[in-house]
């Protein structure tokens, strides 16, 4: 059966993104700014730290609304990052100079996400058409404009784009304290400090599933920031999970996938008639979520017992 070109982001959606959500945030996060905004934050009430499901739900519907949404959806959610954005600040001690809401990093951010959805479908699917590329960047506007960047300042065709991504590759660089950050994503390590126990438990179930995953679909280039290792028989092991995908894809899996999309959308508009915050109530603690501001009970628990 021939291939069908997607001719929006929607249609790039495929089982292999459900694999590859951190290998995204690294390479957002390795933009220094971006990510030592992220390691130093301390808004709780945002962080997969403290609350995983519910960051997992604001981050799907950011991307859904970019993609399936509508202008008046795209400005809610704008005016809602806003405000958590504005509490991501550099301090007196940071290691570098930042601030969430600048557009650069919005920027950098959006692009990454861009990346997000036509890596997915390059890697289960082959290469892209200059022109499929071109309409996809157009497409992905929105996903710049969610984060207040102007819409001139989105690449206007798949050359610029890459002139954009291949000038900022320089910039990245990955502290200790963020590359200890991405191992925790990498391995659901984090879920133990969110659930204690439970976590605990599905981490050692998973992690080193998705941790092979979130090697195998980042590119090479931030790999070695990572200093993560790649064989051959890691790239054989890699292919045969691509073709259980692909099957995945063709039994129905991606048009569940989608159908997730739109069903993130109705649930935004359904807070937003019922009044509700559409990210949450906002708590920021006076200490960052990396040292203990806004624990949660299991995680508390499992300090004490660990201490004694």
């Amino acid at each position: 059966m021939p291939r069908t070109a997607p001719t929006t982001l929607l249609g790039t959606v495929s089982s292999l993104g459900t694999t590859s959500g951190v290998a995204n945030i690294i390479q957002q996060l390795a933009l220094p700014p971006v990510g030592e905004g992220v390691s130093e934050s301390r808004v709780v009430s945002g962080s997969p730290r403290r609350y995983p499901v519910k960051r997992a739900r604001t981050t799907g519907q950011y991307l859904a609304l970019a993609v399936a949404g509508n202008d008046e959806d795209r400005a809610a959610m704008r005016a809602a990052v806003a405000q958590v954005h504005r509490h991501v600040r550099s301090g007196e001690h940071s290691p570098v100079a930042y601030n969430a809401n600048a557009v650069d990093l919005q920027l950098w951010v959006a692009a990454c996400l861009f990346r997000f959805f036509v890596d997915q479908h390059v890697l289960l699917y082959g290469d892209l058409s200059r022109t499929e590329l071109d309409t996809l960047v157009r497409a992905a506007a929105p996903l710049a404009t969610g984060v207040n960047v102007r819409p001139e300042h989105w690449p206007a065709d798949w050359a610029a784009f890459e002139d954009y991504w291949a000038n900022m590759l320089p910039r990245m660089a990955i502290s200790d304290e963020v590359r200890r950050d991405f191992e925790s994503l990498a391995d659901l390590g984090f879920l133990g400090e969110a659930w204690g126990l439970p976590g605990r438990l599905l981490s050692q179930a998973f992690g080193p599933a998705y941790h092979f995953m979130t090697r195998g679909n980042l590119p090479p280039y931030f790999r070695e920031l990572m200093g993560w290792s790649w064989t051959p028989r890691d790239q054989r092991r890699f292919e045969r999970a691509l073709t259980a995908l692909r099957w995945a894809d063709r039994l129905g899996n991606r048009v569940v996938l989608r159908m997730v999309y739109r069903l993130y959308v109705a649930d935004f508009r359904i807070r937003r008639r019922l009044g509700l915050k559409v990210l949450g109530r906002l708590r920021v603690s006076d200490l960052m979520v990396r040292d203990g501001g806004g624990r949660r009970w299991p995680a508390r628990v499992r300090q004490v017992d660990r201490s004694r």
